[in-house]
């Protein structure tokens, strides 16, 4: 066994576990951002007018007026521990019609996809590297929304609610 190379080997992994610790925090924070402009867009859309009420939990907003509502619901917990950049939620209407609806983090730069006799160490440095680019603001990520069953990406929530 080579020592030189033992470490060479450790040095990669502990560097890799490092940066992908780091980036999962990253990625959480930038999906808690994002579920948090979701919820605020879905209020602002109905604020607009005036007339509507909010019933509010951690899960869920409710637009109502006169005793009905449209609700938004999301599964904050598993959208953020989701291993992707994906964001799912449903719209509930008064008519008790469900759309659901995605908002997926688009990458503004393109990954190249690994060769597959690529080794464990290679791997793990094209990981890393990839982590660091995430990390240092190099690599971003940005939402769209799609309407599930229907063409079209939307910018924000209130484009998704004025569509439906």
């Amino acid at each position: 066994m080579d020592l030189g190379f033992l470490k060479i080997k450790i040095d990669i992994q502990a560097e890799h576990d490092e940066y992908r610790k780091k980036y999962e925090y990253k990625r959480k924070e930038l999906k808690r951002e994002e579920i948090k402009s979701i919820f605020d867009g879905f209020k602002d859309f109905f604020k607009a007018d005036g007339h509507f009420k909010f019933k509010e939990n951690e899960h869920s907003v409710t637009a109502e007026y006169k005793e009905h509502g449209i609700k938004l619901d999301m599964d904050i917990y598993n959208n953020i521990d989701n291993p992707d950049f994906s964001i799912t939620g449903t719209i509930k209407t008064y008519e008790k019609d469900v759309y659901e609806f995605v908002a997926e983090g688009v990458c503004n730069k393109d990954m190249a996809l690994p060769a597959p006799d690529m080794d464990t160490q290679e791997k793990l440095i094209g990981d890393t590297k990839h982590y660091k680019d995430f990390l240092e603001g190099s690599m971003k990520y940005c939402f769209e929304y799609r309407i599930t069953g229907r063409d079209g990406t939307y910018l924000n929530m209130q484009e998704v609610m004025q569509a439906l």
